[in-house]
């Protein structure tokens, strides 16, 4: 028993010195995203004030999103220049990146002599402490040690309310976060309780936190179905208009859900089989759940499966898009099909036309700067090459920028590259480096190989045949 002991302590040990290391690690970063941030090469001015773009290189470099890069940076520079003491204990690795933010954000806004004066409090207990306790503790200290001044903090933290757009799960589930004032949160934690009450006490089977989901969601539902009446700050009465969302679905997996139709092989296989890659009909496929004399109506050889999309969500699964393609709040888009639609009108005119916006929407889903989430229904379209020196307005010639990363192209502070036959595009930063923004999901390319297909199909280098 004593030899057991001594290993789980050993592994302990090594795990706590694992972590120290890691906070390390993460001053390191801290420091020389403080120390981008500080450069000039990344400071630039227009009429609307100055813009830093450090938190995109950071975010494009390392990978991660420009929330969390403009957190990176934000640590480094507090550390180092206001809450020292807080900064020699994550440099020392005896609090990690996590608890050195949640000291950054709720002391970087306050007066220095409190921001010191809590920071002594707390911080020597802040290692065996969780990021929430520690959140705790602090405001408890401020109200006690700068009673005064809570009700401004109170006031300005007001501002800060918000609800994150929602972060993609595996298995078509998502997760947002909300962060209102105690009083709204006390409610609609109040309010979602009894909701759940009332259906469990009338008999129903689901959980009481699915129940409260539901609630939730189901209120959405009826927002955009029906419109919501709401009275803004300045007492103007309000009404927004009934909303739909797009729902993007394979022509093939639609096609199935018509009563008594027989799935064929999909249009990019008979495109294939037209152009001699494959044949037309394979031999009989067993079904996936191996049933004997049943046959598979998935793909065959070249295929490659399509998922259907959420817009401001992302990939779904087939049979969630057919049940939301029936209708209601969401607006069914269908793909391989032709719409006739102009695709590109030259340079008659700088503003795109409905057709092409949707289209370059429908096309980039996202912002098109690499690490950039925000959904493109909320972007702006600009042009590649600049029309004012021969850019033309089609959607090889659009991009999706979100408000940010088209203000930083125009301040040159960043620019995007030429769309390649496979999606991907680069990023040019400010420095001059460049990142690739890879699709989120690549192209098929018909008449030729299969993006993610059999490796036996070839590209005859051709144009598409339809």
């Amino acid at each position: 028993m004593d030899a057991l002991l001594t290993e789980v302590n050993g592994w302990v040990e090594c795990l706590q010195a694992a972590h120290r290391v890691e906070a390390r690690v993460a001053a390191f970063k801290a420091r020389f995203a403080a120390a981008l941030a500080g450069s000039a090469a990344f400071v630039h001015r227009d009429r609307n004030g100055t813009i830093n773009a450090a938190g995109e290189e950071v975010s494009m470099a390392l990978g991660v999103s420009r929330m969390m890069a403009n957190r990176l940076v934000k640590v480094g520079v507090v550390t180092g220049e206001m809450l020292t003491a807080t900064g020699v204990a994550f440099e020392s690795g005896d609090i990690g990146f996590d608890k050195a933010w949640v000291l950054v954000d709720c002391l970087a806004s306050v007066v220095a002599p409190v921001a010191w004066a809590v920071e002594e409090r707390v911080l020597p207990t802040a290692a065996t402490r969780t990021p929430s306790e520690l959140r705790r503790d602090i405001a408890r200290a401020l109200v006690e040690l700068d009673p005064d001044n809570a009700d401004i903090r109170h006031e300005a933290a007001h501002r800060q309310r918000r609800v994150s757009r929602p972060e993609v799960l595996p298995d078509g589930m998502a997760r947002m976060g909300v962060v209102l004032p105690a009083d709204q949160a006390v409610a609609l934690d109040c309010a979602l309780d009894s909701v759940a009450v009332a259906a469990l006490a009338a008999g129903d089977e689901r959980t009481c936190t699915e129940l409260r989901a539901d609630a939730l969601a189901e209120w959405a539902r009826r927002t955009l179905e029906c419109g919501w009446q709401f009275t803004t700050a300045d007492g103007t009465e309000v009404r927004t208009a009934p909303t739909r969302i797009n729902v993007t679905i394979p022509l093939e997996v639609l096609a199935r859900a018509v009563p008594g139709w027989t799935p064929l092989t999909s249009v990019a296989e008979v495109v294939a089989a037209e152009e001699g890659f494959l044949p037309a009909e394979g031999p009989p496929r067993e079904a996936s759940d191996g049933v004997p004399g049943e046959v598979s109506t998935g793909p065959v050889r070249g295929h490659r499966v399509e998922a259907a999309w959420l817009e401001g969500y992302g990939p779904i699964t087939h049979a969630l898009a057919l049940l939301l393609a029936a209708g209601g709040s969401w607006r069914r888009i269908v793909t391989d099909t032709l719409t006739g639609a102009p695709l590109d009108i030259g340079r008659e005119r700088y503003t795109p036309p409905a057709a092409i916006a949707e289209a370059v929407r429908l096309r980039d889903r996202t912002c098109a700067r690499p690490t950039c989430s925000v959904p493109a229904r909320r972007c702006e379209q600009d042009h590649v090459h600049d029309w004012a020196l021969g850019g033309g307005t089609s959607v090889d010639e659009l991009v999706c920028l979100c408000r940010r990363c088209h203000r930083c192209k125009t301040l040159r502070a960043g620019r995007p590259g030429p769309r390649r036959p496979d999606g991907t595009r680069d990023w040019i930063s400010a420095t001059g480096r460049t990142y690739v923004a890879h699709p989120e999901r690549s192209p098929r390319l018909h008449g030729g190989r299969l993006i993610g297909g059999s490796p036996g199909l070839h590209d005859d280098g051709g144009p598409p045949p339809f």
